[in-house]
């Protein structure tokens, strides 16, 4: 008798303690599912307050909520809605803790990457990624020069056009020599604007005997010398490239972001250059216009 009710009792401690053990294990997995961070909000929620305005997201990095408003701020709109678990992804839309629908926003017309929302203690900063700042930065600056590139390139034709109102030939055409100055050179061959079109310039040089690789070797090596003695900006004077045509050596002028004072001189710059050359018999730009 005494050995069976040795074993019950340790039967019955066995069961007890795997049933404490299960308990146990139940515990864990209902912990787990109501998980909270270190800051006890839940986990999966939005915590860095954050709000969405004219295409960029605007963050709060705890400078606090007291500030006053700098000037040059005004009211741009209030918080449409705050969205817990999802990034703001429309213009006042916002995300995280502490923040609520119809709360004001406040911007500057010269401070891009910092906006201010308003509490009840007083306004607190929110700002762009460093990264996001720079690089939009970076695209205003392209921008901005290509415009003004685009605006020079415009006043260069224009400048060139009222040129043109004021030299006409004996027979009503434009006198294209004269406006550039063509006639005034003192030149080896025979040289003549045949018409103009913008910015580019198409030159036709006819060499005597025809065109040999040594003479467009040799041409290249001129125009590579002249280029390099106008590279600066303020000496630009235009994008030359050079190939073969079909009886002649065809020079490719873009006057595109030269100044207005250096235009005909690019223009006439070229024919200097080809003074040098022996057997040019002409050259005609924009030839068959």
């Amino acid at each position: 008798m005494g050995i069976r009710k040795g074993i019950f009792i340790g039967a019955a401690m066995l069961s007890i303690m795997a049933c404490t053990a299960c308990g146990n294990s139940g515990g864990n997995v209902s912990e787990t599912n109501s998980a909270e961070t270190s800051t006890g909000v839940e986990s999966g929620i939005i915590e860095q307050p954050q709000v969405m305005y004219d295409g960029h997201i605007y963050y709060y990095n705890a400078t606090g909520r007291d500030e006053k408003l700098p000037e040059g701020y005004e009211i741009a709109g209030t918080i449409k809605r705050v969205d817990s678990k999802d990034y703001p992804a429309e213009n006042f839309a916002a995300a995280g803790v502490d923040l609520e629908a119809g709360q004001e926003i406040y911007i500057s017309t010269t401070e891009k990457n910092v906006i201010y929302l308003k509490y009840d203690s007083g306004y607190a900063r929110f700002e762009r990624r460093p990264e996001e700042a720079t690089e939009k930065a970076q695209d205003e600056t392209k921008s901005a020069e290509k415009e003004n590139e685009i605006e020079g390139n415009s006043e260069m034709t224009a400048y060139m056009d009222a040129s043109m109102e004021e030299d006409y030939g004996e027979d009503g055409e434009f006198d294209f020599d004269s406006i550039f100055g063509i006639d005034q050179l003192d030149l080896n061959y025979e040289a003549h604007v045949a018409g103009f079109d913008g910015e580019s310039f198409l030159y036709s040089v006819h060499i005597d005997g025809g065109v040999t690789d040594e003479k467009v070797d040799e041409i290249q090596q001129v125009m590579a010398d002249y280029s390099s003695q106008n590279g600066d900006e303020e000496n630009y004077m235009g994008y030359i490239d050079i190939y073969n045509g079909e009886d002649q050596i065809m020079i490719y002028l873009d006057l595109g972001g030269v100044s207005e004072e250096n235009s005909n001189m690019a223009v006439t710059g070229i024919l200097n250059a080809l003074n040098s050359v022996s057997g040019i018999k002409s050259v005609i730009i924009n030839e068959g216009m």
